[in-house]
């Protein structure tokens, strides 16, 4: 580990922004020498805080291991005894705060976590740039509270009614810097991967919830300049129920525009299977098999050209002197047609 050059090294307990204490001096002993001076343009006071600390300057930790290093360049330890803590306060092993003024240009990234990562593929080295892990532990005492391995937050705290800058909760961006394919599908935005035991249920994959009174105008969006290939894809999945499940009342609009209107729709009525547009429905299927329908029109006749021809009871076929129906087993039967 270094320091960037111009920084002095300072003690370890004084890198932390902790005095150094002065150590006990027996009678007829040499007093020890004074701490090291804090080097130009640092403090012992943070800023606006008065807390002890380093103000000022920037503080560079490098390292280069020759050969496999288990250590970390940089460790924070924070164990929380039993009892400890207050309701609804939330304290921090690392705390980055950082803050932007209003004609500031710069993309101000409070934290980052950046890998360049060069392992073979052969190798099955799994590279990290951030990682967030959280292990829920039995206590001995009672269930175990709520778990988050990494938890993201956009407040808007601007009160613009319509903001034309983005809040974004969590953004995953994946790239590749050169026109090329991805026939193995290898990169991928965002992976959910759940499981554990054998046997062991996950509740959600993904789960979306809003407060009471809010409202998400979109659940699920597919926006952008590029184009995709599949929108959902459940092909290669196993399902104990449906793919996509919906309640009595929803439906599925089939000519959506980018602002959310659409004047066809498909869905479930709590008692019929219904088509309809923005005038009311036009087609309906009882769950007994009845169809209702404006119309219905035979684009594809199909007279067969015997009596004996291969049907099942219920076919139904015509042509400009007949109607044909099939009453039995390969059985037809037709009546005559004529103007009037």
């Amino acid at each position: 580990m270094r320091i960037r050059p111009g920084l002095a090294l300072l003690p370890s307990l004084l890198l932390a922004g902790l005095p150094a204490p002065a150590p006990a001096e027996a009678p007829g002993q040499v007093p020890a020498p004074a701490p090291l001076p804090w080097p130009p343009g640092f403090s012992r006071d943070v800023q606006g805080s008065g807390l002890p600390g380093i103000d000022g300057g920037h503080a560079f930790l490098w390292n280069r291991p020759g050969d496999f290093d288990p250590v970390s360049t940089l460790r924070v330890d924070r164990h929380v005894p039993q009892g400890s803590g207050e309701p609804g306060h939330t304290y921090k092993a690392l705390w980055a705060l950082g803050s932007s003024g209003p004609d500031n240009a710069g993309y101000e990234w409070t934290i980052t976590g950046e890998l360049h990562n060069r392992s073979l593929a052969s190798t099955g080295a799994q590279n990290v740039a951030v990682n967030g892990t959280i292990f829920k532990e039995a206590n001995g005492l009672g269930p175990v509270g709520p778990s988050w391995a990494g938890n993201f937050n956009c407040v808007d705290m601007t009160d613009e009614a319509d903001p034309v800058a983005s809040c974004i909760g969590a953004e995953i961006d994946v790239s590749a810097q050169s026109p090329t394919t991805d026939r193995n599908r290898q990169r991928v935005g965002l992976q959910i991967s759940t499981g554990g035991v054998p046997g062991a249920h996950t509740g959600y994959g993904i789960l979306m919830g809003n407060l009471t009174g809010s409202v998400t105008d979109r659940g699920l969006s597919f926006q952008g300049e590029g184009t995709y290939g599949i929108g959902i894809d459940a092909a290669a999945a196993r399902f104990t129920g449906v793919p996509i499940l919906l309640g009595a009342g929803q439906s599925i609009g089939l000519d959506g525009t980018r602002e959310g209107g659409f004047s066809r729709a498909l869905g479930f009525d709590g008692r019929d299977l219904v088509y309809g547009t923005g005038t009311g429905p036009v087609f309906r299927v009882s769950d007994a098999g009845l169809i209702q329908a404006a119309a219905v029109r035979e684009a594809r006749p199909r007279p067969p050209q015997s009596s004996r021809d291969p049907c099942s009871p219920g076919d139904h076929a015509w042509d400009e002197d007949f109607e044909y129906r099939c009453v039995a087993p390969d059985r037809w039967k037709r009546a005559a047609l004529s103007a009037w």
